[in-house]
């Protein structure tokens, strides 16, 4: 199984943005955000998106196996994009609830540096229990450095 290196896996722990992508059997792409992200042990990815909001993204995703995520932060303009071609959506386990409460934490905190008011952003999203949530998995197949400048699109080695 890949995994990614460990300064990219420490990237998910500053709460970077997180869009995430897939595309239809028709071909039609489909996009949105999630709202937190850890890797395993084991090195799989999982995301946490909001059900409701990202039905069709998640339903692309359940069809084509197929995911995109571009894990980009505002500090510092880093962005890790990994792709996976074995990916399942699950409903969400107790244990991702800390989980979730610790990203968005820290992902609010990189946006408020920017202005972002995180009354507006939790009005915005509304309802954000677990029972809200779904869980996407996945195996890094490939990565790529995308933080803008020379070496944008570098492709990051992955560890087996």
């Amino acid at each position: 199984m890949h995994r990614l290196p460990a300064h990219w896996i420490d990237h998910f722990s500053l709460g970077p943005t997180l869009r995430v992508g897939s595309v239809t059997p028709q071909g039609q792409p489909e996009l949105a955000f999630a709202h937190a992200a850890r890797v395993l042990a084991d090195g799989r990815i999982e995301l946490l998106a909001l059900s409701q909001q990202t039905a069709e993204l998640l339903a692309a995703i359940s069809a084509s196996r197929r995911v995109a995520v571009s894990a980009g932060l505002p500090s510092n303009y880093r962005v890790l994009h990994v792709k996976g071609a074995d990916a399942e959506v699950l409903p969400p386990r107790d244990e991702h609830g800390p989980v979730f409460a610790a990203y968005f934490e820290t992902w609010l905190q990189q946006i408020e540096a920017f202005g972002a008011d995180r009354r507006l952003i939790h009005a915005t999203l509304g309802d954000l229990s677990l029972d809200k949530l779904s869980c996407v998995r996945f195996t890094p197949m490939g990565a790529w450095d995308q933080t803008p400048g020379p070496g944008a699109g570098q492709v990051i080695d992955l560890l087996p």
